[in-house]
């Protein structure tokens, strides 16, 4: 068990953050996935519930990024400098992608357009922040890199099917979260059995990017069996809730992930 140090402390802290965002923060970017996809005759029902679900949350869930990101530069600034070079691609996409995306949600809340823009950054975001996590655990993030090419020292290190691998899953698992989380929010039968289809079909996409993200493990072998131990238990807690149509369960199984 790891010693109770002010380190572990913090970086316990960072990881509560980054939870929170990916549960809260990340039913927000599969609800704009879900918003691309919306279809059938009730499109923009669909539309208007996944608008009404995130207009009072999304500006706050980003708390929980910052609290991560200052606390890593603040207390662990040679793991931040690192980061923050090496991924300074992914990194910039990525940020890119969260102001274009509430930009053009406000637009669009306020009849100004951007909706596509909205859908596609909620589509690519969560892949980049995948990208960036996967290049982390494979241990591609050195302290320093000197001598070394561009594409050797800032492209290589994210650009690798096990990152790309990690984007996918990060993106499934939030559009997977995001239909959970819609079903509690509307009382109309028709849009809760939508979104629980909906539901299904991700949770199959999650379990097939898990098995892909097998094959190409081998980089990062320490979260190998993390990985599988979570997907399994999310599966088998949450697909019989969805079934039976017992959405409060189901929402606390994939919390529980």
């Amino acid at each position: 068990m790891p010693a109770l140090t002010l380190p572990n402390i913090l970086a316990g802290v960072i990881l509560l953050a980054l939870t929170a965002y990916v549960l809260l923060g990340g039913a927000d970017f599969g609800g704009g996935v879900w918003d691309l996809l919306a279809s059938g005759p009730r499109r923009s029902e669909q539309r208007r519930l996944i608008t009404q679900a995130i207009a009072p949350v999304w500006e706050a869930n980003h708390v929980w990024l910052i609290l991560a990101i200052v606390l890593l530069f603040t207390c662990f600034s040679p793991v931040f400098g690192a980061i923050a070079i090496v991924l300074h691609i992914p990194l910039t996409l990525m940020l890119l992608g969260i102001v274009l995306r509430g930009s053009t949600f406000m637009f669009r809340s306020y009849g100004g357009g951007g909706g596509r823009i909205f859908s596609a950054a909620s589509l690519l975001t969560p892949v980049l922040l995948g990208v960036c996590v996967g290049a982390v655990a494979a241990g591609a993030v050195p302290p320093g890199l000197r001598g070394e090419s561009f594409v050797a020292s800032y492209i290589r290190p994210w650009l690798t099917p096990f990152s790309f691998a990690v984007g996918f899953f990060a993106l499934t698992c939030f559009a997977f979260l995001a239909a959970v989380y819609l079903t509690l929010e509307t009382n109309e039968v028709p849009l809760q059995e939508d979104f629980r289809r909906r539901a299904l079909w991700a949770e199959l996409a999650v379990v097939l990017m898990a098995v892909i993200g097998l094959v190409v493990f081998a980089e990062a072998p320490a979260v190998h069996a993390v990985v599988v131990a979570s997907v399994a238990a999310a599966v088998l807690a949450t697909f019989g809730t969805l079934w039976k149509r017992r959405y409060l369960l189901a929402r606390v199984a994939r919390q529980q992930r």
